[in-house]
């Protein structure tokens, strides 16, 4: 491991101050479960680290009108031990089922955002349900939505001396059933594929919105939004669990790749969106 200067800022805006100070060439570090590996096998040499731990701004879950906020250094830990009500336990039910406890103990959800690792659930979590993202920078501070923070290709859009301050999920009424599911190979493995399945529902058992997220088998989440849009309308009891599953695979995945893999992704996608689906609606029938 190179040697390096370890800053410690106390505020977020005295963190992007360093940052612009020193460059480029510093780099932010907040439960370091990513950064930490790299810099092991000098993947990643930066001589700046800017450390985000212990700044109360930046940390912690609390209520903003209908939003959920939580900071971008709240662990996956604590996330876990937070009660929350509706569909947005959710929330605390994926972070407490990745990788091992020392990683949710260390691990933080802006960690995983930053880092932007499509295996990795906090994308697909973000992606799914709506969430806003927080980003400070020296010109203030702007709320951006994951396809705007995201990079098509993988990685992000954040520019040099962008902090990522929070993550704004919408409030208890926006989703009536959220569902996660994913596929790994053991248990403490990043996942392979994931589905979430966001969906509102009438009284009268009608579909008034559906969102199918796939995550991990492509480069950055994608909402099958036409797929998702051809359900709004229809009783919840006649979905044709099967039916939709293609759709969404035909939807976000490629076609025209026939190697193993592709379609071994295809498979799962498709297992995860019906699992998702039968778990999601209310009494399906088929």
């Amino acid at each position: 491991m190179k040697a390096f200067t370890y800053l410690r800022p106390g505020d977020g805006a005295e963190a992007v101050a360093m940052l612009r100070e020193h460059g480029p060439d510093a780099r932010i570090i907040a439960g370091g479960q990513s950064l930490l590996l790299a810099l092991k096998d000098r993947s990643a040499r930066p001589p700046v680290l800017v450390s985000l731990r212990g700044l109360p701004e930046l940390s912690g879950v609390r209520a903003d009108g209908d939003e959920l906020v939580v900071g971008a250094t709240t662990t996956y830990a604590d996330l876990t031990r937070t009660r929350l009500p509706g569909w947005q336990a959710t929330i605390a039910a994926v972070a407490g089922d990745l990788a091992d406890r020392p990683v949710r103990t260390m691990g933080t959800i802006g960690g995983a955002l930053c880092a932007a690792d499509p295996r990795y659930d906090a994308l697909t979590l973000v992606t799914g349900v709506g969430a806003r993202l927080e980003v400070l920078s020296a010109d203030g501070l702007r709320v951006l939505q994951p396809a705007e923070f995201f990079a098509p290709g993988g990685g992000t859009l954040l520019e040099p001396g962008e902090v990522l301050t929070a993550v704004r999920f919408p409030g208890v009424a926006a989703w009536d059933t959220v569902v996660f599911e994913k596929f790994r190979t053991r248990v403490f493995d990043a996942a392979l594929a994931s589905v979430l399945c966001a969906v509102r529902v009438d009284p009268a058992g009608t579909l008034t919105e559906v969102r199918l997220t796939v995550g991990a088998a492509v480069p950055v989440p994608v909402v099958a939004l036409g797929t998702g849009s051809a359900l709004v309308g229809s009783p919840a009891v006649d979905v044709d669990l099967d039916a939709v599953a293609r759709a969404v695979v035909t939807e976000v995945l490629s076609d025209r790749d026939d190697s193993p893999a592709a379609q071994y992704a295809r498979e799962l996608v498709a297992a995860l969106t019906r699992r998702a689906l039968l778990r999601a609606l209310p009494s399906p029938r088929s």
